[in-house]
């Protein structure tokens, strides 16, 4: 990627702003101390945010960037520094301040103000989106072109998360790739908060992912815990809210059908559509060289077991990864004729597992007349 001119290049990783790079990636560590709520992206974000500005490794400035966003009501957490449509959040270092911007935290709901702030940011730094938190005609508080047109963008790695825990993962990688590895770019992160009918708990804590979690989910897939072992009969993929739509379709299969699955946190399709593209493309090249397998396809492995994904964004946002699944595919999207909830996900399922042959078609018609789906 080419910068335009006018805007700085990164600093070296080295000296002051090297020591500030690992300032903040110590204080986003979690062994840290610092705790983020589990389901709450948007308040683990300003948590993580707040609590770097307080301990003196980045301060805030403020400045509109081409949007407007409607005033944080007081104490709400991503309110670290003002209430504006967006601001850059700068490494600090003892009396040394580096002035490549970090963090944008913005509330672009138009592909048009997006394009504005990374005008302004240069297209470099870790832009995050809560316009999903806002009214809006569209599922996840933007227009359909808005996802789409991130995905076709070489330059930008965007990721859906679905809670705190796999936000400060993500911006771990962000650092390291970004501003100690100095390659170009931005990260674009989706943020979304508890929904108003949740009954959300102010004091709960999430436990951080281990190591390797954290590591596969800032590359685009990683197992739940609570997931079936390997001889499970469907895999169901989730990312951001669709994430706990996903698990309670899980939930659903095994209560009520004694169908094994695993569910996986995807807080990336792109991600995981472009490695797997790279792998392919390197692997064609080298083709008496040890093949490189892609990520989703270490993941998913070998399996026959079908593979449902489900996203809020536009169904093709899953669909990216439907040529790296060798079993049954079906992407679910914000613009499927059914309704992304947790029983029309056990239906898809178990048609699935149906027209495999694993399961006679009277389990779709039970479950539908049980769901009341008909």
């Amino acid at each position: 990627m080419h910068f335009p001119t006018s805007f700085p290049q990164p600093p070296l990783p080295g000296g002051e702003t090297g020591h500030a790079f690992q300032a903040c990636l110590a204080a986003l560590a979690p062994a840290s101390g610092l705790l983020l709520p589990p389901a709450s992206p948007r308040r683990a974000l300003g948590a993580m945010a707040g609590s770097l500005k307080q301990g003196g490794a980045m301060v805030a400035r403020v400045r509109s960037v081409g949007t407007q966003a409607p005033p944080c009501p007081e104490g709400d957490s991503w309110d670290v520094g003002a209430s504006a449509g967006a601001w850059a959040v700068r490494y600090r270092h003892g009396a040394t301040q580096a002035e490549k911007p970090l963090l944008y935290l913005c509330s672009p709901a138009s592909l048009r103000a997006l394009r504005g702030l990374l005008v302004e940011s240069g297209e470099r730094g870790i832009v995050c989106n809560d316009a999903e938190t806002h009214a809006s005609r569209w599922p996840k508080g933007v227009p359909p072109e808005l996802p789409a047109w991130l995905a076709a963008q070489h330059n930008c790695t965007p990721f859906d998360p679905a809670t705190g825990e796999e936000v400060r993962a993500i911006l771990r990688s962000a650092l390291e790739t970004l501003y100690v590895e100095q390659q170009s770019g931005y990260y674009y992160l989706a943020i979304h908060d508890e929904g108003a009918d949740e009954d959300a708990d102010e004091d709960a804590v999430a436990a951080p992912l281990s190591a390797a979690d954290a590591a596969a989910a800032s590359l685009g897939m990683y197992r739940l815990p609570l997931s079936d072992s390997a001889a499970c009969r469907v895999r169901l993929c989730g990312a951001g809210k669709m994430l706990a739509v996903v698990a309670d379709a899980a939930r659903l299969l095994k209560e009520d059908w004694d169908i094994a699955t695993q569910v996986w946190s995807c807080p990336s399709y792109t991600r995981l559509a472009r490695d797997a593209q790279v792998a392919e493309q390197w692997n064609l090249r080298h083709p008496r060289a040890m093949p490189r397998l892609a990520h989703v396809r270490r993941c998913l492995d070998d399996s026959a077991a079908p593979v449902i994904a489900v996203t809020g964004y536009g169904q093709h946002i899953a669909g990216q990864i439907g040529g790296c699944v060798r079993g049954r595919f079906i992407a679910v999207g914000a613009d499927t004729r059914m309704e992304t909830s947790a029983p029309w996900l056990a239906v898809t399922a178990l048609k699935a597992l149906a027209d495999d042959g694993a399961l006679p078609l009277q389990f779709v018609d039970d479950a539908l007349r049980r769901y009341a789906l008909l």
